[in-house]
């Protein structure tokens, strides 16, 4: 038997889980990244469920608004189908997750960069018609407040918009760590007892 193969051979006699571990870790060594994503996954679902119940709970008198109420009404649904697709796409992270199923969590991944993009768009489309509603409301003159205004909020999304993306790409980090090392074969159910890691929740 040659030198390689023996050495192979004893650490296949290793268990797997005394074995070293061959992957990331998530958040400075905190656990691992299958842990990491499903732990995400619960608290995004939570997140999105109680958002969802918001969804159609207007902020002002509708009787007293009703073209306002209007604007909002008509970018509800679309913002409801994102929702709807998000929660779906969470549980299918969730679920890749689990099963250690690469297609499923690099699903979630993209899905996570649409929703950014999607979400925003919706986001610019609903402020820009109630701007144009107030400047109607105004009667439909050059208001220098308003212009001021409307600068202001722009700018503010400007600076919300990078704060989304900045948390989306920390959010969904795991997850593309977690598709690359099962995509290798580095994180799988027969590997997990040498993967798992934990700050808290092992002896390991």
């Amino acid at each position: 038997m040659e030198k390689g193969e023996a050495q192979a051979t004893a650490v296949s006699e290793v268990p797997m889980r005394d074995q070293e571990k061959q992957g990331g870790k998530c958040c400075g060594g905190c656990c691992d990244y299958r842990r990491a994503v499903i732990i995400l996954s619960i608290i995004s679902l939570v997140f999105s469920i109680i958002s969802l119940l918001g969804t159609f709970d207007p902020t002002f008198d509708e009787s007293e608004y009703p073209d306002l109420t209007k604007i909002v009404e008509d970018h509800a649904l679309n913002i409801l189908i994102v929702q709807i697709v998000g929660i779906v796409m969470t549980v299918t992270g969730l679920v890749g997750a689990v099963i250690f199923n690469f297609y499923m969590v690099a699903l979630y991944v993209l899905w996570s960069i649409l929703a950014l993009i999607v979400g925003i768009i919706l986001q610019k489309q609903t402020l820009d018609e109630m701007l144009d509603w107030v400047e109607k409301e105004d009667g439909g003159g050059s208001d220098p407040q308003l212009a001021s205004l409307e600068t202001t909020l722009n700018t503010a999304l400007i600076s919300i918009y990078a704060g989304a993306a900045i948390l989306t790409a920390l959010w969904v980090y795991p997850s593309i760590f977690l598709a690359v090392e099962i995509k290798k074969g580095i994180m799988t159910k027969a590997t997990y007892p040498r993967e798992e890691t934990s700050c808290c929740c092992l002896a390991k």
